[in-house]
């Protein structure tokens, strides 16, 4: 009776489980109404007893919000509901890998960084501009499909973690690597808590290493809150300052300075990523050019080419010295005694104006009118 009952959750078909997390399991599924495939991640209630009223309330009113964020870079909530003792959504299947599981395989291109973040920050400015600040950021919420497309998971569930991951002292656990300093402290949060979450990610795609990180969760919380940053760039000489700045103003610990909304860190993840393409365009022609150039020099040692080389002359029109053998004008000026070669020694004489009178048209006939001019002038006056 009890692998039945598992079977199916509301209308749902259950085909598989896709994993587990803190909360509850994720199946692979079949919604037999719209004859499609569907992530259906579910949620325990029971386990929540005493605050369930508020839990159940605070699920409902996420997951209705969730709902309403259509973009292309946000996971699509189909549906909600609740089975028993369980809360499920039904999300859009992504085909892909999430970025925790991408970054542990092997390092990622700069501008394949930066061009992650700049689709989580639009897509985060899209959930900002409705009222929905998703609070757990970080690389196991970012899915790469095809193509370098990127999508956001877990919106509508991330705010129900807040109350869920507290000590006694009150200090919110879940993420803490990637949260900012008042979520750590467990104060009120905005969107710009999802941007310092932005930053911590971007910074450890640029540099390959954690910022955070520590040996416990305490020393974490720490870190986030009063650790500065080392610069990306020195440990990847690809980030430009630019770059650096980016980082910079996303992880600042005062809400105040940092980013105040997603469209302007994506602004400036766009003109950081333009940079960085720009760079890479202009490598590979100098490259281009230098495969060109090393072939050029090896062909025009080969005597075959020289029938080619006249062709282009001919076609061209080029000074007709390479038309016409030079050798016996050349023997003339070499040899000892010549007459020529004293007339190339010598230096030339001035031209004078009776021979460039003579010698040019253009000075000629401007002299022949100025002359005549002079002597019309004379006659009228003497007349």
């Amino acid at each position: 009776m009890a692998k039945k009952k598992s079977a199916r959750i509301g209308r749902y078909r259950i085909l598989g489980e896709l994993g587990r997390g803190a909360m509850g399991i994720v199946y692979r599924a079949e919604d037999p109404n719209l004859d499609r495939i569907v992530a259906l991640k579910t949620i325990i209630l029971s386990d929540d007893a005493e605050g369930r009223k508020d839990y159940h309330k605070r699920f409902f009113l996420e997951a209705k919000a969730a709902g309403k964020l259509t973009h292309p870079h946000i996971v699509t909530t189909y549906d909600f509901g609740e089975e028993g003792d369980l809360a499920y959504l039904a999300m859009e299947l992504l085909e892909g890998t999430d970025l925790r599981e991408r970054l542990l395989k092997a390092p990622l291109p700069t501008a394949d960084a930066v061009d992650i973040a700049y689709q989580v920050a639009d897509g985060l400015a899209f959930a900002h501009e409705r009222g929905v600040v998703h609070r757990d950021v970080k690389p196991g919420n970012i899915m790469l499909l095809a193509r370098g497309q990127v999508k956001i998971m877990d919106f509508g569930i991330a705010r129900m973690r807040s109350d869920d991951f507290k000590t006694s002292t009150g200090i919110v656990l879940g993420t803490p690597r990637f949260m900012s300093p008042e979520q750590v402290a467990g104060s009120p949060v905005d969107q710009r808590s999802d941007l310092f979450s932005l930053g911590a990610v971007l910074y450890e795609m640029l540099t390959r290493a954690p910022l955070f990180s520590a040996e416990d969760t305490p020393q974490i919380a720490h870190n986030v809150t009063h650790l500065e940053h080392v610069p990306p760039s020195h440990a990847n000489p690809e980030v430009t300052p630019m770059l650096d700045f980016v980082v910079a103003r996303a992880l600042k610990k005062d809400p105040a300075v940092r980013y105040q909304d997603a469209t302007e860190m994506a602004a400036d993840l766009r003109s950081c990523l333009a940079e960085l393409r720009s760079r890479e365009a202009a490598a590979g022609k100098d490259r281009d050019q230098v495969t060109k150039t090393v072939k050029l020099e090896s062909t025009n040692d080969k005597a075959p080419q020289a029938p080619a080389a006249r062709a282009i002359v001919s076609d061209t029109r080029l000074p007709l010295s390479r038309q016409f053998d030079s050798a016996a004008a050349l023997q003339r000026v070499a040899a000892k005694g010549g007459r020529d070669r004293e007339r190339l020694a010598r230096a030339p004489r001035p031209v004078g104006l009776l021979r460039r009178l003579a010698s040019d048209g253009g000075p000629r006939l401007l002299f022949t009118v100025a002359l005549t001019a002079a002597l019309a002038g004379a006659y009228i006056a003497l007349g």
